[in-house]
C-alpha cells in the first residue's frame, strides 16, 4: 500500500475525490480541513500549481484527503485527484 496526501481547494472537491476513490483498492480514506495555522503551506501550493482563472477566494477552504492505495491503483488514484483539481503532496 502507498500512502497518499492530496490537497484540494475546498471540501466539495475533496469529497468528490473521496467518493471516486472508493471504487479502487483504498483504505483509511480521511477528509480533513486544513487548520488555519497551516494555510501558508496551502497558499504556496495553490500559487505554484493552480491556474489563476480557476481559483476563487470565496471558496478557499482547503482540505486534505489522506488514504492508502494499492500500488497497482496508484495511477488511477492520481488521475482522480487531478480531475478533482487536487495536488498530491509527495
Amino acid at each position: 500500500m502507498q500512502r497518499v496526501e492530496a490537497h484540494f481547494r475546498n471540501e466539495n472537491e475533496a469529497e468528490d475525490a473521496k467518493a471516486s476513490l472508493q471504487t479502487m483498492k483504498v483504505r483509511d480514506v480521511m477528509v480533513e480541513k486544513v487548520p488555519q495555522s497551516n494555510r501558508n503551506l496551502w497558499d504556496l501550493i495553490r500559487d505554484t500549481f493552480s491556474r489563476e482563472d480557476t481559483f476563487n477566494e470565496d471558496h478557499h477552504e482547503p482540505h486534505i484527503v489522506e488514504f492508502q492505495v494499492e500500488e497497482g491503483d496508484y495511477p488511477l488514484a492520481k488521475d482522480v485527484i487531478k480531475k478533482n483539481n487536487g495536488y498530491i503532496h509527495s
